[in-house]
């Protein structure tokens, strides 16, 4: 649904309620680029994980930006990211969709960041992509898909990968991917990103706490995509089995509750009234950064989200200025501190 006067229809959603004057930075963004929309069209997927792909270009999220409050945005590009199959071509078009970003970061350096895309599960390519995007390109960051054509994070084969990341002390922003295997003949026609997008990102952190992730390179700054998906749930049932039942032969010697304590988390998408509440009994309101999803979640969809963060009483003024800037400004430094 499109709405002509955004503004008015906002305040239809909070009803009352005021609208917070600060600034936002947003984490949870996508851009799509010529490069990456024609390399999706050429793989196939028309419609990538059953929605079709949306229309995106600088002016209209900068109007988008000035309607919803948002000071800076950190573009990523979202799943199905950039590998379809073919290594080489991955790597290519990480490049492309990197330096692409660049350009629009370099042109509007006070409204747009960069997160950029490495050609994974490519170790070597991935390495190469990492150094190029911090000493040439200058980006403020990168976005890890949850897998690449079945290798997860915290596989061992991308441990060079962090090792490098965590050398740089970067931010990985996390976004859900396809899962490699989805059962046939159940939920069929349910779009992907409607369920299977929490599973992804549910079992991708939990493999990192499995095989010590987290743990060896303590210094990357990771973020979880839409308020940690199941994570806050599963941690309660997942504590106690590790205290008493091995994974595979061994006992996994890991606090399920510290881990998680120590990631960033964005409340893009549906997090509330219900999920928001049970992350903050984990984590508090310091480890949680504004997400718009926009354009994949339309205009008024992030409006909707905007509404239901200003009317809930589970933040207090201060905690929603920290997850709308003060928290993402903690982790990007580059960004101007005097937007306020």
């Amino acid at each position: 649904m499109k709405f002509k006067n955004t503004k008015r229809n906002l305040q239809v959603l909070l009803g009352s309620t005021k609208v917070s004057s600060v600034p936002k930075i947003d984490v949870h963004v996508h851009y799509l680029p010529k490069a990456y929309r024609e390399a999706l069209l050429s793989s196939g997927e028309e419609k990538p994980d059953g929605f079709p792909t949306p229309e995106w270009n600088v002016d209209k999220h900068l109007k988008v930006m000035k309607h919803l409050g948002i000071a800076t945005t950190m573009l990523s590009i979202s799943s199905p990211h950039v590998n379809f199959g073919d290594d080489e071509a991955a790597r290519i078009l990480a490049r492309k969709v990197n330096e692409d970003g660049a350009e629009v970061v370099k042109k509007y350096s006070d409204k747009f960041g960069l997160l950029a895309s490495l050609p994974l599960p490519n170790v070597k390519g991935s390495i190469e992509e990492i150094e190029y995007a911090l000493d040439i390109l200058n980006v403020d960051g990168f976005t890890l898909p949850t897998n690449t054509r079945g290798v997860y994070l915290g596989n061992p084969c991308l441990d060079p990968v962090f090792e490098e990341l965590n050398k740089r002390k970067a931010v990985a922003v996390l976004h859900p991917n396809k899962p490699s295997s989805i059962p046939e003949g159940v939920n069929e026609g349910l779009p992907v990103p409607a369920m299977e997008f929490l599973f992804d990102t549910t079992r991708t952190v939990i493999n990192m706490i499995l095989k010590g992730t987290l743990k060896h390179y303590p210094d990357i700054k990771f973020v979880i995509p839409h308020a940690g998906a199941f994570l806050a749930i599963l941690a309660d049932r997942l504590d106690p089995f590790l205290e008493r039942i091995p994974v595979g032969k061994e006992k996994v010697n890991v606090d399920v509750y510290a881990e998680l304590k120590g990631l960033y988390y964005d409340v893009a998408g549906f997090c509330l009234p219900r999920q928001l509440e049970n992350l903050l009994q984990i984590v508090d309101a310091s480890h949680l950064l504004y997400g718009s999803d926009y354009p994949y979640t339309p205009e008024f969809g992030s409006f909707a989200l905007v509404a239901l963060l200003e009317k809930t009483k589970l933040l207090t003024d201060k905690e929603r200025r920290a997850i709308y800037y003060d928290n993402a400004l903690k982790l990007f430094p580059r960004l101007d501190s005097n937007l306020l």
